[in-house]
């Protein structure tokens, strides 16, 4: 039997990005990934909070070797007022955040991963993982090629949540039961210069919204978000985006002329949260563990954290021979990523209270204020030092 120290499952972002702490540390981690890479999935804008952990590790090197457009702001338009706020991330208090990448996640998700395994983790891929049995002084995990061991498992499979779902009890959050249907299109007009890349939300009536996420080179992320109980067309999720996407004239006019070149997905009920992060020896990571609402793109960053955290709860666990129910390690773990969670929901409820767009014009003309949802916005929201966060505004 294959023993590992840790062993990742899943090689998403959040897994990848654990798994290259480990390795960088000199740890011997594997990665199980049960589909073949490329694949399409969501969650398609990072932040600019995401950028020191990527430096820190090295991987930002690749994201910045031309293959992925450059994101310096956050658009956000009252279709029905067609009023404007713009989010422009060199406002904010962290200098070192001022922008980010969209990225087209069958190219990101592939190049993260290999990121991982030039950096010493060992990939299982394809490699499908059938059960997981916790021991006292270890795990094991069959799989359908073979059984393996590790002293930890890190849980990254995204809303499958492969371990989570079998030792922990997840609870769907019912203000953000929404629907959302996306597809990628070719041709959507786009910001000139260096704003290219700048994501445009648009807010429609009734809690609803739609993106616009430009990649490298002609295609363009387009998706419309609703609460599931104004889904239309149910049968039809085609005829349910394009009737939202004509709802604006803004929209129609960027859309105009454009082709979509991709099928149409949705996904619903997408908004969770699970009671304990952690065992003995096993921890979540990711949409394992939470995920909110895609509205402030905060997905991806909350994965990357909660990555980033994990590996260094595990790095103590081995190094003192401890678990992760020890001198609070799980539990300093799941309080802090829900630190910055908590801090993201408070800014989601913002925005669905209605008349975002026009309180953000008003609250952005005070530079201080500027600044301080500026970096809200642009993922810092395990940032102290914000006062927003001090003063319980978010």
């Amino acid at each position: 039997m294959k023993r590992y120290q840790v062993i990742v499952i899943g090689g998403g972002p959040g897994g990848s990005h654990a798994a290259t702490y480990l390795a960088r540390a000199g740890y011997d981690v594997a990665i199980f990934e049960r589909e073949q890479y490329p694949r399409f999935h969501i969650g398609e804008s990072l932040l600019p909070a995401s950028m020191p952990m990527f430096k820190e590790t090295g991987f930002y090197k690749v994201l910045d070797e031309g293959n992925y457009i450059k994101k310096y702001g956050a658009n956000f338009i009252d279709y029905e007022t067609e009023d404007r706020v713009y989010f422009g991330f060199e406002d904010g208090f962290n200098a070192d955040i001022p922008m980010a990448f969209e990225v087209e996640r069958a190219h990101f998700d592939r190049d993260i991963l290999q990121y991982a395994v030039n950096s010493g983790a060992k990939l299982h891929q394809p490699e499908r993982i059938t059960e997981v049995q916790p021991f006292d002084d270890h795990v094991e995990i069959r799989t359908n090629k073979g059984v393996y061991a590790a002293d930890f498992i890190l849980d990254a499979t995204g809303r499958d949540a492969l371990v989570g779902r079998k030792y922990a009890t997840r609870s769907v959050n019912k203000d953000l039961n929404n629907v959302a249907v996306f597809a990628h299109y070719v041709d959507v007009k786009r910001y000139p210069g260096k704003h290219e890349g700048d994501i445009t939300v648009g807010l429609l009536p009734n809690r609803s919204w739609t993106w616009i996420i430009p990649f490298k080179g002609d295609r363009t992320s387009v998706g419309v978000v609703c609460s599931s109980s104004h889904f239309e067309n149910k049968g039809d999720i085609l005829a349910h985006m394009e009737d939202y996407l004509q709802r604006s004239d803004r929209v129609r006019e960027m859309i105009s002329g454009a082709q979509r070149c991709t099928e149409v997905q949705m996904i619903g009920n997408y908004s969770h949260t699970t009671d304990t992060f952690f065992g003995s020896r096993w921890m979540l990571i990711g949409d394992a563990a939470v995920f909110l609402d895609p509205i402030f793109s905060t997905g991806v960053h909350v994965s990357l954290t909660s990555g980033m955290l994990a590996a260094r709860a595990t790095m103590k666990c081995i190094t003192e021979g401890l678990t992760y129910e020890q001198k609070n390690l799980g539990r300093n773990y799941q309080e802090m990523v829900m630190k910055g969670v908590g801090r993201f929901k408070n800014l989601v409820g913002l925005f669905y209270d209605g008349n975002f767009v026009a309180q953000m014009k008003k609250t952005l003309v005070r530079e201080n204020m500027r600044k301080a949802f500026t970096s809200a916005v642009a993922g810092d929201a395990w940032n102290d030092d914000n006062f927003l966060f001090q003063k319980s505004v978010l």
